[in-house]
């Protein structure tokens, strides 16, 4: 029989881990999903009676006051479960943010239930993803794990979230190695394809094997329209840098209003009662729109007034700061975007209008892709959630367009952006713990091609060692940098959001 080795042992035992945080991930977030779905209907049964009984909304204002008070509090007092939590799980992996696993854990829980399950205009994936990577976090620290061995698990519970939160298992693993990582690893891709795979099967147990968008069959794109794509691919692109822009600026309109910043929720808290009450068709993340749209056609007016509404809705629940992701806010505005453009598509060329729902479906993945510049992330997500595998060749041209035109236009991925703006705001000092980072050489940077003698690193932090294709080694003076080349630089915890900004600066 056949000995093993360290390295097999060693990667059955991270299979092992995967399986754990999966099994754990998928439960956690499997209940995250049900009490999101239960207090969504509650809330808008609760709206219906109050439309039949509206003696009752004074009552019903306090309640969702309460809500909004409970949630303030927990941000108050974990700054770190504020928005989707993404970004916090990159700046974690990346060594410049600290996080209390436990404390993310319950208050994400609770505080996203309550917002997204209030109607507001939030999405469930992000604090899935955040609440997987401090399961993996949580799982690391009983097994008493070092360094290196949290950011696999950590890396393995984020991509299990994703991966229960809309039964997409490839999608988890694409969008921690494609959104999160930026590199391809063995061991990484084994735990996370475990964890991913595992979290998976349990959400299958509880919420069955149909798409998450089950939005039916969809015939073949014809090649002859295909020009289509391209120009709606531009469209979603334009569109995309615009949800940035505002996504961007809105911290800062809600610093002026003359109330704390853990109170910023309260404002798309009071609006949701009359949306609740006039318009309740518009509470929720965005996935009854989706399926709206896609099965009955509507008018190119009411697509744009729909969009203008649910665009701003979604920048005001967002940009307030309570626990919440913008995917699905941000797949339902690409699905309007992309009727809009149907429509248009239809009246000036005749198209037929059974490729309506197409445009919806590329759409999603379009302007997802222009906001998250991860476009094999939004290419199998699309395809996942809606089970349309035959759709990957339209859909990959649409998200492709839409990536170059937003590189164009000088757009960069929203969560390092989100990342850069959180880190900045952190005192740099000296901790005197030392971290180990990398970062790879693209093509054609000034990176490439450099002498090592010519790359000048803030004060703190050194290159040790590069790895080029299979090996590793130090570096001397006359070393030339390759496109490729991973640079392994150490640096003081406390500066390591400095020396990456610099080094991306020549990268």
């Amino acid at each position: 029989m056949r000995t093993l080795n360290l390295f097999e042992w060693s990667k059955i035992s991270y299979v092992a881990k995967g399986i754990l945080v999966g099994v754990l991930v998928g439960i956690v977030v499997s209940l995250f999903r049900v009490s999101i779905e239960m207090l969504l209907t509650f809330s808008r049964d609760v709206y219906v009676f109050l439309n039949d009984q509206p003696i009752w909304i004074l009552g019903w204002m306090v309640v969702i006051l309460v809500i909004a008070f409970i949630i303030s509090i927990m941000v108050r007092d974990e700054p770190d479960i504020k928005g989707s939590g993404i970004q916090d799980i990159e700046g974690q992996l990346h060594g410049v943010l600290k996080l209390n696993w436990f404390s993310i854990l319950w208050r994400k829980f609770v505080g996203g239930v309550l917002g997204i399950g209030s109607g507001l205009a939030l999405g469930r994936e992000g604090p899935s993803i955040q609440l997987g990577g401090a399961v993996g976090q949580g799982v690391n620290h009983f097994l008493k794990g070092n360094h290196s061995q949290e950011n696999i698990l950590i890396s393995a519970g984020a991509s299990a979230g994703l991966s229960a939160a809309f039964n997409a298992p490839v999608s988890g693993i694409m969008f921690i190695l494609e959104e999160v990582h930026h590199k391809f690893s063995g061991v990484l891709l084994l735990t996370a394809f475990s964890a991913s795979i595992t979290a998976n099967f349990i959400a299958y147990q509880i919420f069955g094997v149909q798409p998450a968008l089950d939005i039916g069959s969809l015939m073949k794109f014809p090649l002859e329209h295909y020009g289509h794509l391209i120009l709606m691919g531009i469209f979603l692109a334009l569109g995309g840098w615009v949800y940035q822009e505002v996504l961007m600026v809105m911290p800062s309109l809600y610093r002026k209003l003359p109330i704390p910043p853990y109170l910023h929720g309260f404002v798309p808290f009071m609006l949701i009662i009359p949306i609740g009450l006039y318009l309740p068709d518009m509470m929720g993340g965005g996935t009854g729109i989706i399926t709206n749209i896609s099965s009955n056609r509507l008018s190119t007016g009411l697509l744009i007034g729909i969009f203008l509404f649910r665009f701003a809705f979604s920048h005001i629940s967002y940009g307030s700061g309570l626990p919440g992701g913008i995917f699905i806010p941000v797949l339902s505005l690409g699905a309007l975007l992309g009727a809009i453009y149907g429509n248009g598509a239809l009246a000036v060329t005749g198209i037929e209008d059974i490729f309506i729902r197409s445009f919806i479906i590329y759409a999603m993945g379009g302007l997802l892709t222009a906001v998250t510049k991860a476009p094999l992330t939004a290419v199998m997500l699309i395809t996942e959630m809606t089970g349309t595998v035959t759709q990957l060749m339209p859909l990959a041209v649409v998200c492709l367009t839409s990536y170059v035109v937003a590189d164009f236009l000088g757009s960069d991925p929203v969560y390092e952006e989100l990342l850069q703006r959180k880190i900045h705001q952190i005192p740099k000092v000296f901790e005197g713990e030392v971290l180990e980072f990398q970062i790879a050489v693209e093509p054609d940077s000034d990176l490439d091609g450099m002498m090592a003698r010519y790359l000048r690193l803030p004060y703190g932090s050194k290159l040790i060692k590069v790895r080029r294709h299979q090996n590793e080694f130090i570096p001397h003076q006359d070393t030339v940098f390759w496109a490729g080349d991973e640079l392994v630089i150490n640096s003081d915890s406390g500066f390591v959001s400095e020396v990456k900004k610099h080094l991306d600066k020549l990268n």
